[in-house]
C-alpha cells in the first residue's frame, strides 16, 4: 500500500510541471472553438447599422459597420441631419481572448448626410473620431453582446456652417448584438 501511495505521489510530482505548462498554454492561446467572426447589429447612440467583426489575434479584433446615421442628440430635432455611415474600429481585449472580455476601442466614422440648412435641402458630410471602453459577452460561443461608453469629436456640415451643421465633443455609447461563428 505504501508503495502504491509513493508511486502515485511521484507520478503527481512528475506530471505537475506538464499539467502547469498545458494550463498556461491554454490560458495564452484561445481554443480552436472560440469564434473568430461576428455578424452584428451596431446600435449606437446615433447609429443603426449592420457590421462584421473579425478576430485578428488573441486580443485584437477589427470591426466594420455601415448603416443609418442620425445625430439626434446634437441637432434640434430627430431627422435634422440623416444619412449613411461607415465605421471602422479595432478592439483591444484585456481580460479574455477576443471577441469577449473588457475592451478599449478607438474608432473613425464618416457619413454622407442630408439636411435642411437655411430653408434649403442640402447634402454634406459627417465625421467622428473617438474611443470607448466596455465589455463583450459571448453566450454559448454563439450570441455576442457588447456594451460600452466613451467620447468623440463629432462634425457634420450640410452646405453651410449654419444649423443643423455642428462641431462638438460628446458622449459615445456602444451597443452591439450579433451572431458569432
Amino acid at each position: 500500500m505504501r508503495r502504491a501511495v509513493a508511486v502515485a505521489l511521484l507520478a503527481l510530482l512528475v506530471s505537475a510541471p506538464t499539467r502547469a505548462r498545458a494550463a498556461e498554454a491554454e490560458a495564452t492561446h484561445p481554443s480552436a472553438s472560440v469564434p473568430k467572426n461576428v455578424v452584428l447589429a451596431d446600435l449606437g447612440l446615433h447609429v443603426i447599422a449592420l457590421g462584421y467583426q473579425r478576430t485578428l489575434s488573441d486580443h485584437v479584433a477589427l470591426s466594420v459597420s455601415g448603416g443609418l446615421y442620425d445625430p439626434w442628440t446634437v441637432t434640434d430635432k430627430v431627422g435634422d441631419i440623416r444619412g449613411a455611415i461607415l465605421r471602422l474600429r479595432p478592439y483591444f481585449f484585456f481580460t479574455d481572448h477576443a471577441p469577449r472580455g473588457v475592451w478599449i476601442s478607438p474608432f473613425a466614422q464618416g457619413a454622407v448626410v442630408r439636411g435642411t440648412s437655411q430653408g434649403e435641402a442640402r447634402t454634406g458630410g459627417a465625421f467622428a473620431l473617438g474611443a470607448a471602453a466596455g465589455y463583450a459577452f459571448l453566450f454559448g460561443d454563439v450570441v455576442h453582446l457588447s456594451l460600452g461608453v466613451g467620447g468623440q469629436l463629432h462634425y457634420a456640415r450640410v452646405g453651410t456652417d449654419a444649423p443643423p451643421s455642428f462641431y462638438t465633443a460628446g458622449i459615445h455609447v456602444d451597443g452591439t448584438v450579433g451572431f458569432a461563428f
